[in-house]
């Protein structure tokens, strides 16, 4: 506390308390940025604070972005179990009389990145189901095992599934040749119009492209790290454009919940620190709480 006060930080009773269970360097070093005087930093060479700044301030914000993570894991898992779902279908849908037919490079595309692809991933596929047949194994699911032993090795997708992770089913997805993942693209632009009034094709590039953005804010979700201001492999990849994302990949009643969740984040945001949700939001990819709100408004009408 006495090194945040000689920072120009204005510090509470509360204070210790929270850095007791939560940690300096998560909230201090991890949300520090939006409040930073970066000149006064640069004549003393140490972080110093702009005037009228409170610790309380960095956690309005490390509270939001924690919160932020919980809605988007939620949304980004509802939107995983729909690509395992569909890829389990349309592919065993493809090579129906075939047993484990994941494990055969011949039902993937001959050729490419694609190819290359399904060359790797299928030693993670057969070391799964060979761990899982090893009664020696501590981590044994009881899913695998049950179908390793009661139905003589085969093991359907749509049950291994379960124990891929979203990087990998991602994956399958993109070894798989034109017709699978034409068909793959089909299935969700059905499930798509199947909740909106008006249609719109989803094809395998945009699912791609997608799924990426899904699994790297999924990773970062899943690993607690700060996410309202990430920009994984490109600074134009922002949260509100994978918010748009998941308007393609979850059904319209839970994407709208999810709109009016992630708004009602944003408007207490804007509560704690109005001097900063400007900052905020041009990090998450928003010019400010308007352009969700706009956004929520076209989304009902789709």
């Amino acid at each position: 506390m006495q090194q945040l006060n000689r920072r120009g930080l204005q510090t509470d009773m509360r204070t210790p308390w929270i850095l007791e269970r939560e940690g300096y360097y998560s909230i201090v070093n991890g949300y520090k940025d939006p409040f930073l005087d970066k000149e006064a930093g640069k004549r003393t060479h140490e972080d110093r604070y702009l005037t009228g700044t409170s610790f309380n301030d960095l956690y309005a914000l490390f509270v939001f972005d924690r919160n932020l993570r919980f809605l988007l894991f939620r949304m980004t898992t509802l939107s995983e179990a729909i690509l395992k779902t569909i890829c389990s279908y349309e592919f065993t849908k493809e090579n129906a009389e075939e047993k484990n037919p994941y494990l055969n490079i011949a039902n993937y595309a001959e050729t490419g990145k694609a190819h290359d692809k399904a060359v790797l991933l299928i030693p993670k596929l057969e070391k799964i189901i060979s761990l899982n047949r090893n009664p020696r194994f501590p981590d044994r699911k009881e899913y695998l095992r049950h179908c390793l032993e009661e139905y003589e090795g085969e093991v359907p997708l749509w049950v291994l599934c379960n124990d891929l992770t979203i990087g990998q089913i991602y994956w399958f997805f993109q070894a798989q040749g034109s017709v699978v993942r034409g068909n793959i693209a089909r299935s969700f632009t059905a499930l798509y119009k199947d909740s909106h009034r008006h249609g719109e094709e989803i094809t395998s590039i945009q699912l791609d492209k997608i799924y990426r953005r899904i699994k790297d804010f999924r990773n970062i979700c899943a690993h607690d790290e700060r996410l309202y201001c990430a920009h994984p492999h490109d600074r134009n990849i922002t949260v509100f454009q994978l918010v748009k994302d998941l308007r393609l990949v979850t059904d319209k009643k839970r994407y709208l919940e999810f709109l009016q969740q992630l708004e009602s984040l944003l408007v207490n945001l804007e509560k704690d620190i109005p001097d900063y949700i400007g900052y905020v939001c041009c990090e998450m990819g928003l010019q400010n709480v308007d352009v969700l709100q706009t956004w929520i408004q076209t989304s009902r009408k789709l």
